[in-house]
């Protein structure tokens, strides 16, 4: 355990794992609580927290936490060497917190844009990682890509929809309500797909974006790129789709009322998960991971499995739900925490 109980009373006792990151040297780790409580008796925000790990130090010398309040609807990545080596956490309002040690930590600028002509601001869903690069994504089908010096650069050629130039409210909302991306992932920084709102996918080669023809036009949720250049993509039923370019099928059928969260390719398989839990590919099905023919995940790390990273060189994957975190290390799963286990 990462934890002793005297560290967890501290630290998370009284909040759930939202997000987490492999970090960007070997032994980092990166965890997003939000504090537990009743949205219907509760007058103010959820506290948040940016806990970050180094596990080769001492128990009480192991962590950095940063708390505030009204970050909870944060998501978290890390970006690695060469770029920035840092953790960063962003919310829907494009509101940052980041940490590099000994360099930097704590709350900084939001990430800009430009609202003139547009009548609507951005809005961010998820901060993901692309190779070593972190980047930020979210509506009217934005784009951002962290650089260096905590700056951060809005990808161009992905148009804004039109009705959010054109005045008409009524409009505008409709164009809100269709313009997300929800997930983007990549074979590199050459090689990206995004996906979101109304089947939308987007391809980029390197030099520029291009709109891609897809099967239905549902929520898509989640991407994932495998091996042999086989893309993975999420539906907000769960149902998932292979292929690649224009040339897609319907791999499964799900009925999910929740979408997944994350997915991911890993140990030459691919995984989803969500707050319902962690999912593998056997075949052409996705079935629960802790009910899979080939190595099943135990209950323990099962009841973590609500949120999915994997490093950039594929070595290891990290998840968290719950008030847990469990990693893989390409041959075993370790459970890292269970606050279950850590109060008396």
């Amino acid at each position: 355990m990462i934890f002793d109980k005297n560290m967890w009373a501290h630290i998370g006792k009284g909040f759930f794992v939202k997000d987490c990151t492999i970090g960007f040297e070997d032994g980092r780790l990166g965890f997003l609580l939000v504090e537990e409580g009743d949205a219907d008796n509760r007058d103010e925000a959820w506290e948040t927290r940016l806990v970050a790990v180094k596990l080769e130090l001492p128990v009480d010398k192991r962590f950095f936490v940063r708390s505030g309040d009204n970050m909870g609807s944060s998501t978290l990545s890390s970006a690695w060497a060469p770029d920035q080596s840092e953790f960063v956490m962003v919310d829907t309002f494009r509101r940052v917190w980041s940490y590099k040690p000994k360099e930097y930590k704590g709350s900084e600028g939001s990430i800009p844009f430009d609202t003139k002509g547009h009548d609507y601001g951005s809005a961010v869903t998820k901060v993901v990682r692309v190779g070593t690069t972190v980047y930020a994504i979210g509506a009217p089908f934005r784009i951002f890509q962290r650089t260096k010096g905590q700056q951060w650069k809005e990808m161009a050629g992905v148009p804004i929809p039109a009705a959010f130039e054109s005045g008409d409210r009524k409009k505008i909302i409709e164009a809100v309500a269709d313009s997300m991306f929800f997930d983007l992932a990549g074979f590199s920084n050459t090689d990206m797909y995004a996906v979101g709102d109304a089947g939308t996918v987007w391809h980029f080669d390197g030099k520029r974006w291009q709109q891609i023809p897809f099967p239905t036009n549902v929520q898509l949720n989640t991407v994932a790129c495998g091996e042999n250049g086989d893309v993975y993509i999420t539906d907000i039923r769960g149902n998932l789709w292979k292929g690649g370019g224009t040339k897609w099928s319907l791999l499964c059928e799900m009925d999910q009322s929740l979408p997944f969260t994350d997915s991911a390719w890993f140990n030459g398989r691919l995984w989803c998960a969500n707050d319902y839990g962690m999912y593998v590919l056997e075949g052409k099905k996705l079935v629960a991971a802790h009910k899979a023919k080939s190595d099943p995940v135990s209950n323990e790390v099962a009841l973590h499995s609500h949120r999915i990273d994997v490093s950039p060189d594929g070595k290891q994957m990290l998840v968290c739900g719950g008030d847990g975190a469990a990693l893989h290390d390409g041959k075993k799963w370790t459970l890292l925490f269970s606050g279950m286990s850590l109060v008396d």
